[in-house]
């Protein structure tokens, strides 16, 4: 037989206590009540109820301080208090673990709050095992609650989302969150992300981590902060056009010398025209600080929407002549005069299908031959593909068995990345090798970035199936490599100064 739960009703006003006793009692709940603080303290120690619903109006004790309290007294730790309100606004009441209710209660509203603490009450107990993966439904279990039970835990583990055809995962260590990953986006960027997904399935498994932590915020600070970001963007939002509407900067712009970092890596974005989503995919920021910024040059007339349909953007150029010449000038310094620059791509993946895929999707691309040896055998460049009359990408593949290895380093001379098209053992010991040894950006197609490509030097980044998209965000990270990447000669680099 169930057991019968318990709700304890903390609430001086009687006209909203009556049908609210009354309709928890019909369906099955035992019910206790308590006129304020004080005596809902007791009754919480004596009885232990499964849920307490507190009002702000009690007397004796006021509702954190009632709720502080109770995570004190290991005995009381893990009541979940709902706080009801008749005046407090919303952003007052973020910080409440269980969340709150408005009053005059509305009977439906008030019984699903219910089962939804429930519900995550027992997700809390399965999560206190510390060897069992448990899976579910968001629709059952949001994110926000899902966190919430790993950090009062404290549990280490990997938390796994999807919804349709995308993917994301947050890891969690001690209970803090660590790092997120959904597309392209990683650390804070993600999470923000991820946590509003209200949609979908999750997965949790058990486990260490390693790498770099890329979210350094508490729990309860990453939640709250997470929920204001969503605000903001909610109330910007319709300030912007859709996000496959490409923007460009406006011919006659007048940008200031110094620009706060953000608006930097926007508007150096927006050097070409790109898609409001490819705009806050590549910005490194968070999406509420790409979209104000995205918003303030809209308005300023900085920035407009690019001619053409919206859809025009998968035919524009990889990158912005501004770009191109930038990225020639790379590919020559220190290596004496010349006007044409010819830089090597890496093409990695398993067997000869990842080749053909690239010359078959590639119109640009110019293939070496009908049916290039490199195809087949393995090693050598599949085509070439013409950025402008001056500046020119060979498409390359290396043998990715470890008896190639004395052929990478020679071979790779000259390289500005890589493309990762699987995630098998070779594949990625040779995006290893690219990444680490020789220091070069890694763009990974369709799967998420594997953990050994994971902090690479010069950057290894997520896309989806799209080449031409991949190709795209390979070159971006080309233009910005670290100080130490041998793969293109570097000079020194400033960094504008914030605008106070």
């Amino acid at each position: 037989m169930a057991q019968v739960r318990k709700i304890l009703i903390a609430d001086p006003d009687l006209e909203s206590v009556r049908p609210l006793s009354r309709a928890l009692r019909t369906r099955g709940y035992q019910v206790h009540y308590a006129p304020d603080g004080s005596r809902a303290l007791e009754v919480a120690v004596l009885r232990h109820p499964d849920l307490i619903l507190f009002d702000e109006a009690c007397r004796m004790l006021d509702a954190r301080t009632f709720i502080n309290i109770l995570h004190t007294n290991p005995r009381t730790d893990d009541i979940p208090v709902v706080v009801s309100t008749s005046h407090m606004e919303a952003d007052k009441m973020r910080g409440l673990r269980d969340g709150f209710l408005r009053k005059p209660f509305n009977l439906d509203e008030v019984l699903s709050r219910i089962e939804h603490v429930f519900r995550r009450s027992e997700a809390a107990k399965d999560l206190k095992s510390e060897a069992q993966e448990i899976e579910g439904s968001l629709s059952q279990l949001s994110i926000p609650d899902l966190m919430q039970i790993l950090g009062m835990n404290k549990r280490s583990g990997k938390l796994t989302l999807e919804k349709g055809n995308d993917r994301g995962e947050i890891v969690v260590v001690e209970g803090r969150p660590f790092n997120a990953r959904v597309g392209r986006a990683e650390g804070e960027k993600a999470l923000f992300r991820l946590l509003v997904w209200t949609e979908g399935t999750f997965t949790f498994a058990p486990g260490n981590t390693s790498g770099k932590a890329r979210i350094q915020r508490p729990m309860d600070s990453a939640l709250l902060e997470a929920m204001r970001q969503a605000d903001e963007l909610n109330r910007l939002q319709p300030g912007l056009p859709p996000r496959n509407t490409r923007l460009v900067l406006a011919p006659d712009a007048d940008l200031p010398q110094e620009q706060h970092p953000v608006t930097a890596q926007v508007v150096e974005l927006l050097r070409q025209p790109r898609a409001v989503s490819e705009v806050l995919d590549l910005a490194p920021a968070t999406d509420l600080e790409v979209v104000g910024v995205l918003h303030t040059l809209l308005q300023k007339g900085v920035a407009r929407m690019a001619e053409g349909d919206a859809d025009a953007g998968a035919s524009a150029p990889l990158l912005a002549p501004a770009e191109l010449h930038a990225l020639r000038g790379r590919i020559l310094r220190g290596r004496g005069v010349s006007r044409e620059a010819t830089a090597k791509l890496f093409v990695c993946g398993s067997g000869p299908a990842v080749a053909r895929r690239v010359l078959s999707q590639l119109a640009e691309l110019a293939a070496v031959a009908a049916e290039p040896p490199a195809v087949r055998s393995g090693f050598g460049t599949l085509g070439r593909m013409e950025l402008n009359e001056l500046l020119h990408l060979d498409f390359c593949v290396l043998p990715p068995a470890e008896a190639a290895r004395p052929l990478w380093r020679p071979f790779s001379s000259g390289a500005v990345g890589a493309l990762l098209f699987d995630t098998t053992e070779a594949a990625v010991k040779l995006a290893h090798f690219l990444a680490w040894d020789i220091r070069l950006p890694v763009v990974v197609l369709g799967h998420e970035v594997p953990q050994e490509l994971q902090d690479a030097p010069a950057g290894s980044v997520s896309v989806g199936e799209d080449l031409k998209d991949a190709l795209r965000s390979l070159l971006v990270l080309a233009l910005n490599p670290t100080p130490l990447s041998p793969g293109i000669p570097q000079s020194p680099r400033t960094v504008a100064a914030p605008a106070p």
